[in-house]
């Protein structure tokens, strides 16, 4: 025995609520999430958890260059350390001078 097309009909309708309103709490459901993970708080702890794993990415890759080539790291701290202490160093080779004349040859 077939359904009459009557029923057809209302079985689709049914279907189709059905359809719409696990569609509509699936849409409920994913704009919950979506605000919760918008809160400024949750940004702010997204942005650092990233901001962390970067930089300790970062930090490992230097120290495993810096342990692959040593002398190379001691050349380059020993420039930095100069470039840092030009003033100091500048102003301690002229307080020396000055205070012990340069003797001039007769």
């Amino acid at each position: 025995m077939t359904m009459p097309k009557h029923n057809d009909e209302i079985v689709s309708l049914r279907d189709r609520a059905i359809k719409r309103d696990l569609a509509r709490e699936n849409l409920q459901g994913h704009a919950a999430e979506t605000r919760e993970r918008l809160k400024p708080s949750n940004l702010v702890a997204e942005a650092r958890s990233k901001a962390v794993g970067r930089v300790r990415s970062a930090g490992n890759s230097a120290i495993n260059g810096m342990r692959a080539h040593p002398g190379i790291t001691a050349t380059v701290a020993a420039t930095a350390t100069l470039i840092a202490m030009r003033k100091p160093i500048a102003k301690l080779i002229a307080n020396h001078r000055q205070s012990k004349p340069e003797e001039t040859e007769e």
